[in-house]
């Protein structure tokens, strides 16, 4: 179990949270119709206010996918994700093509996957996390596990996590109250 302090200090240098989709934004679980359609996409809302919560307060939200999935492409478009990549087999070259283009160092960055597939990309970011029923490899590989699982607001937590340690949660939150 990684200190209160250590993850504080990942989380102060983040400016770009990249995510997984299937398994992080979503339960993990695909809806197949009779005709192989995938026709349905369960996304949480908590997970989307993130998005508006890290855009108003200046982050970068970026999805990298593995699967190719139109629901994806459609929610995330409708958030207005800053980037996303679906379809990626490689999603370490993918991040590391950003973080050159975007001019990052890799501990200015975040990643949150849930499976084998995303150890490359975690491997070059500064702050590792993984949602609280990834599997137990990344589990014990990240540097944080959400205490939210996938499709169920991990995203959030990990967004409030960030803002809470650059010290800007507070001040976005007082714009809700009539004060």
């Amino acid at each position: 179990m990684k200190s209160d302090n250590f993850i504080v200090e990942k989380a102060k240098d983040v400016k770009v949270i990249v995510t997984d989709v299937d398994g992080v934004l979503t339960d993990g679980y695909i809806t197949i119709d009779e005709n192989g359609n995938e026709p349905f996409g369960k996304f949480s809302i908590y997970d989307g206010f993130a998005v508006v919560m890290a855009h108003a307060c200046g982050l970068k939200i970026i999805v990298i996918s593995g699967r190719q999935s139109k629901c994806t492409e459609v929610r995330c478009r409708k958030l207005g994700i800053d980037e996303v990549y679906t379809g990626v087999p490689n999603k370490s070259e993918k991040l590391k093509e950003i973080a050159k283009r975007l001019g990052l160092n890799f501990n200015e960055m975040a990643y949150i996957g849930d499976d084998l597939i995303d150890l490359g990309a975690m491997s070059l970011v500064g702050f590792k996390v993984a949602p609280k029923n990834a599997v137990q490899t990344i589990k014990d590989y990240v540097d944080y596990v959400t205490s939210a699982a996938s499709g169920d607001g991990a995203l959030r937590e990990l967004v409030d996590l960030v803002l809470n340690s650059q010290g800007r949660y507070d001040e976005y939150v007082k714009q809700f109250f009539n004060l």
